[in-house]
């Protein structure tokens, strides 16, 4: 050249690319980068908060008797307040107690005693024999242990003091007595001490015939309800 510079030779070859080799290269670019993709996921947080176990209990009521029963939160049954046997006309009346005592958590609202009959002498003793008398007393004033066979129907431990309330028609046939009932029982409910006599077989049932080898029962039962 005239200004004596040399003049620029051919630069480096760059070697050209065909469309399938340019394929083939996309597609390694393509398989490379996935699993880059799926490995660059993020998981995303997760948090939990749980409250201890919630609790609802329900209430607990125990009602027992000197003579082993109890019902509500125990059950067990217990032993005859009476057991009189031999009766004979003109044979004597028989008295015997009991104490009926309440607990648990739940508040008595109500307590109630019914008299069933029953035995093969039902039919021909119950209006024969009477409840001459039957009375309970809530002074309290007496505690009852309860749930077992504390008492056999003994009377010593009721209250001297207190009220006295009656139970039913006191003199009535035992059939009408029984009949006559649920009988409700004033508060106080737990305590609360029950006596009943029962007469003898009157000098009027002499038949043998009707009367010899007869069997009657009487179950009673108290019913307590509470809110």
């Amino acid at each position: 050249m005239a200004d004596g510079s040399v003049p620029a030779g051919p630069g480096p070859r760059v070697p050209r690319i065909g469309r399938r080799t340019a394929s083939v290269l996309a597609a390694i670019v393509a398989i490379a980068v996935l699993p880059l993709l799926a490995t660059s996921t993020w998981a995303a947080w997760t948090a939990s908060n749980a409250s201890p176990p919630n609790t609802f209990r329900t209430t607990t009521i125990l009602l027992q008797d000197d003579q082993g029963a109890q019902a509500g939160s125990a059950s067990s049954s217990g032993t005859a307040v009476f057991s009189v046997s031999n009766l004979e006309p003109n044979s004597p009346a028989t008295t015997a107690c009991i104490g009926v005592v309440f607990a648990g958590t739940g508040s008595a609202t109500g307590l109630t005693l019914s008299a069933t009959l029953g035995g093969a002498g039902q039919t021909a003793l119950q209006s024969q024999l009477k409840m001459t008398a039957a009375t309970y007393n809530t002074s309290g004033t007496v505690a009852v242990t309860g749930g077992t066979n504390t008492n056999s129907g003994s009377c010593t431990n009721y209250p001297a003091g207190g009220t006295d309330q009656t139970i039913g028609t006191q003199g009535a046939t035992l059939q009408s007595w029984a009949a006559g009932g649920p009988y409700s029982i004033a508060a106080p409910v737990t305590n609360t001490w029950y006596l009943f006599t029962v007469s003898g077989l009157p000098p009027a049932a002499s038949a043998c015939a009707t009367y010899c080898s007869q069997t009657i029962t009487i179950a009673l039962t108290w019913t307590l309800t509470t809110t």
